[in-house]
């Protein structure tokens, strides 16, 4: 009943006089929102995904609402909270597994096709357990990365935030001792070799690696770990590998995260960055790419944005919000929220002005 009363709703403001458009979009948009659009966790209490439509259609002027439409038909990409559970399961076989054996072959010379032969050497048990993971935002999912680890992954090897103060350093690095001593190797002062940071989404790039060029300095998560990791006693400086696992990421962030990581990184004397991403956005994606004369024109009203949403944390992209953080122009959703990458229709939070089809709440509330 409630879909049907929705759907009646969404005609009405679409001003459907016959059957024709009705049965073009809504069983299509019904089917989309039972699998995916009503898992959304950010609408509010006994909303769903259709009547959230209507009432967002409802506010665009008429001759908008189409064009609107067809972005959501056409366009929106929505990572539902399933998949990126999916992403998650395979980073530990499918990518920290494969580069424990990687490493193992380079450093002892023996054929990457014999698999048996890598798994079975004693390195190879060693670097699982001088791995350390770190979870970069709650995005990362580390509590579900170590029960995909099938108990390869230790309590003590894995921390839900990269900032870690002394006494989480010291309870790892002994933890790290113990376990190694039981596996059979001693070591009086030991250290992790592998660092593994792991987050769930990056539109630009820039929250992880960034230059200011008026100070001459860099900022953003990457540059606080490497200078913790050398300063907290838990790697040692002359032999360990940083990698950087995004479940999803645009060619734009992958882009910039490589560039300013590798200057980053070089200038200051450290290891480089190794980058991997389970599922990269091309950047044909954006909806700045060739996009049909009614979205640009949707696109291009600043009646549906409120500048409020333009503080300090958005003005780091270099441009409005409108297009999203650092104009990435995205049409992503994920199921818990929607990143400020999106364009600001898609994304704008409910208290503003034209708020988003999934209005997404701010980790930093300016406004």
């Amino acid at each position: 009943m409630q879909d049907l009363n929705a759907a009646e709703l969404l005609a009405r403001v679409m001003g459907w006089q016959d059957q024709e458009p009705v049965q073009e979009y809504v069983p299509e948009l019904q089917l989309l929102a039972f699998f995916k659009y009503d898992q959304y966790q950010r609408f509010g209490p006994g909303r769903r995904f259709i009547e959230s439509l209507a009432l967002w259609l409802k506010r665009l002027d008429v001759e908008d609402r189409q064009a609107a439409l067809a972005l959501v038909k056409d366009k929106l990409v929505f990572f539902s909270d399933r998949e990126i559970s999916h992403l998650v399961e395979m980073v530990y076989p499918d990518l920290i597994v494969q580069e424990r054996l990687r490493l193992v072959a380079e450093e002892h010379d023996i054929p990457t096709h014999e698999v048996g032969r890598l798994s079975r050497h004693p390195r190879f048990k060693e670097l699982r357990l001088k791995s350390l993971y770190l979870g970069l935002s709650d995005g990362a999912r580390t509590n579900e990365l170590r029960r995909a680890s099938n108990h390869q992954i230790g309590n003590e090897q894995i921390w839900q935030a990269y900032e870690l103060g002394e006494q989480k350093s010291a309870s790892m690095r002994k933890a790290l001792k113990t376990e190694l001593g039981k596996a059979g190797f001693e070591e009086e002062q030991p250290h992790f070799n592998l660092i593994w940071l792991l987050d769930d989404f990056s539109g630009s790039g820039n929250t992880y690696i960034r230059y200011d060029s008026e100070e001459k300095s860099f900022g953003g998560k990457l540059q606080k770990i490497y200078d913790q990791l050398h300063r907290g006693g838990l790697i040692d400086p002359t032999h360990y590998e940083v990698f950087l696992v995004l479940y999803v990421a645009t060619r734009q962030a992958i882009d910039h995260i490589e560039y300013w990581s590798e200057r980053f990184t070089s200038e200051r004397g450290f290891k480089p960055l190794q980058l991997r991403v389970l599922c990269p956005l091309e950047r044909n994606l954006a909806l700045t790419q060739a996009p049909s004369a009614t979205l640009a024109a949707l696109l291009a009203k600043d009646k549906y944005f409120d500048p409020e949403v333009d503080d300090e944390h958005m003005k780091v992209g270099g441009s409005d919000g409108r297009m999203g953080f650092a104009s990435c122009a995205l049409p992503v959703v994920l199921s818990h929220n929607t990143p400020n990458n999106s364009i600001y229709l898609l994304w704008g939070p409910e208290h503003l002005k034209y708020p988003g089809l999934f209005p997404r709440v701010a980790r930093h509330r300016d406004f």
